[in-house]
């Protein structure tokens, strides 16, 4: 009896780790990942290979689950964000085979220290925006012409139509390249560098950056998953809990964020970013015995360095800008426009895909979990609840195939049924690629439609072409 509600316990836990992870990864443009990896590792004791690939997975619960609601309101720009994520999903297979190499030969200390150094490195740019609503106006550029870089939305919070427009799309693409090697490196939905991408290198406006991050995240994580399912790095159980939770967030999250300006995300963000990037700095020079530390003694120094940062760069900035007028949102107001009827109908098919997808998904995972613990294991594979629940020695996910899944969920499996909830969120950005892909085609949209196809066999080499070559070699 005592073993089962420490196990209930332990599943409450990872379930409010993703509830946490969704509701800041959703008002501050993350994947969720950034801070439900770092929580999993330095709260909760899950080893980090299993950490990251755990959180990378239930990523795309934050961002379909946040991105329904952006796509709908039009929020979040769908096609700046399918003309970067060419960038994000080459970057993300790279990087994913990086991580293999790396815990393949027990470097594990570097995921540590980069992943802190680029929390870190996010702050001073992401602050740097932080003394207007909206970005000061620069002139439109060729990309700008190019690619088509406008948009119109509302803002709830500023109670106006605006239109904005992107310049420097080649920065936002080599910025988006780096931020999927780091997602596929770091196992985390990269966020924070996405909204680095298009609120400081395209100066787009920053509510428009993190909800059109929202949109690319999934994406991204779902080339970076699906090779880390191959290489077994996935936790099924712990996956499952913190997608749930990391859904209950998000969806928390993205309706607060409609009523909140902008300055207030920025220092959410930042105080995130500060705390959890030196706490993983120092566990990874601990882990190498350069600092040996104890852990409430990481967490101090953490937090202090962290107070001390935002202390001084909120000094820094009210004293720099608190005098100043933010005139940027009267050059930027404008009248409501109507789209067209090809993107509203494909708007409100994705919009519906990402909703229904991702609950579809968590009701799999949420029957897993029951079965699971009714069963007392796996059904055909005959594994322990024990080895299942035991972040130490999670499931290899490579081993286990496809039809194997497929029979225990008509067998009602707890293990299958979590596994084929996990399958079903991987496929929701694949198939939101392909709806917007026949839209491009509808509309006789050339270069999109280029950009969009150029996603999807990205999508289709980490999938299928890369575990062939692999096991091949």
């Amino acid at each position: 009896m005592m073993s089962l509600v420490f196990d209930l316990f332990r599943m409450l836990e990872f379930i409010l780790a993703g509830i946490v992870a969704g509701l800041l990864g959703a008002l501050a443009g993350l994947g969720g990942g950034v801070v439900l990896t770092p929580v999993l590792t330095l709260f909760l004791s899950v080893p980090i290979i299993y950490a990251t690939g755990s959180a990378l997975i239930s990523t795309i619960s934050t961002s379909a689950g946040s991105a329904s609601v952006y796509v709908k309101k039009r929020l979040a720009n769908d096609r700046i964000g399918i003309s970067l994520v060419t960038a994000t999903t080459t970057g993300a297979i790279i990087g994913s085979l990086m991580a293999n190499y790396i815990y393949a030969n027990h470097l594990t200390w570097i995921i540590y220290i980069v992943f802190g150094l680029v929390l870190l490195a996010s702050i001073v740019p992401t602050m740097q925006r932080s003394t207007c609503e909206l970005p000061p106006p620069r002139n439109p550029d060729w990309t700008t012409r190019v690619f088509r870089l406008y948009g119109v939305c509302y803002d709830p919070a500023l109670k106006i139509w605006y239109r904005y427009w992107g310049v420097r799309w080649w920065l936002g693409w080599l910025i988006m390249f780096f931020a999927g090697f780091i997602s596929g490196l770091l196992g985390i939905g990269s966020g924070a560098l996405k909204v680095l991408a298009m609120d400081w290198g395209m100066n787009l406006p920053m509510k428009v950056s993190t909800t059109t991050s929202n949109f690319m995240i999934g994406v991204t994580a779902a080339t970076s998953g699906s090779l880390y399912w191959f290489f077994g790095y996935i936790s099924p159980f712990i996956a499952a809990c913190t997608a749930i939770g990391v859904l209950l967030g998000s969806r928390i999250g993205t309706r607060m964020l409609m009523y909140v300006t902008n300055r207030q995300v920025r220092w959410v963000f930042v105080a995130i970013l500060a705390y959890l990037g030196f706490r993983m700095v120092l566990r990874g020079l601990g882990r190498e015995g350069i600092l040996p530390i104890t852990s409430l003694e990481r967490t101090i120094i953490a937090a202090i360095f962290a107070s001390v940062i935002i202390i001084s760069l909120y000094i820094i900035f009210t004293h720099k800008y608190g005098g100043t007028q933010d005139t940027s949102v009267a050059i930027y107001q404008a009248r409501p426009e109507s789209p067209s009827a090809i993107e509203q109908k494909f708007t409100n098919i994705i919009s519906n895909l990402l909703k229904y997808g991702v609950f579809l998904s968590i009701a799999f995972l949420i029957l897993g979990l029951i079965m699971l613990f009714l069963h007392g294991g796996s059904v055909g594979l005959h594994i322990s609840l024990n080895k299942i629940l035991d972040p130490s020695s999670a499931v290899n996910t490579r081993e286990i195939t496809v039809m194997y899944v497929l029979d225990g969920v008509l067998r009602l499996g707890g293990l299958s049924l979590m596994m084929f909830g996990l399958m079903i969120l991987i496929a929701i950005p694949i198939a939101m690629v392909l709806l917007n892909l026949v839209r491009f085609l509808l509309e006789r949209d050339i270069l999109y439609t280029v950009l969009a196809l150029i996603t999807f066999v990205n999508l289709m080499i980490a999938i299928f072409v890369l575990p062939i070559f692999i096991l091949h070699r």
